[in-house]
């Protein structure tokens, strides 16, 4: 695992580890298409070293193109995903991601409950 903070997306995208968790955020107002998804999971496989790790992923006001949801949702390096948003756009935004994930995918409006299902689900310890 890398330490620290990974930019992805040509600067769409941040990625950093907080207590267990990989923190993605999304820039407000990005439109993201597959090849700024594929950047941003080459940069998830580098900064997990390969070992799948829960995931917060903050994606307020993002649109993202459905071959980029599908890049998302075959992600090998993610053990779980909790989507923060805060409209009902983002909540539509990540129910077409939900469809193909192969791992527990739900979505927030509040970053606390959001860390707190990821930590149950991931059994991580506080």
């Amino acid at each position: 695992m890398m330490p620290g903070r990974m930019d992805a997306a040509d600067g769409k995208n941040s990625l950093t580890v907080n207590a267990g968790i990989l923190e993605s955020v999304w820039r407000p107002g990005s439109v993201v298409d597959v090849d700024d998804a594929r950047d941003a999971m080459r940069a998830v496989e580098r900064i997990t070293g390969g070992t799948p790790m829960p995931m917060l992923s903050e994606m307020t006001d993002v649109e993202f193109s459905a071959a980029a949801r599908y890049v998302f949702a075959q992600s090998k390096d993610v053990l779980a995903i909790a989507v923060l948003g805060s409209s009902a756009v983002d909540r539509v935004m990540a129910a077409g991601t939900s469809r193909h994930t192969k791992y527990p995918h739900e979505f927030f409006t509040s970053k606390d409950a959001a860390i707190t299902w990821l930590t149950e689900v991931a059994g991580i310890r506080s």
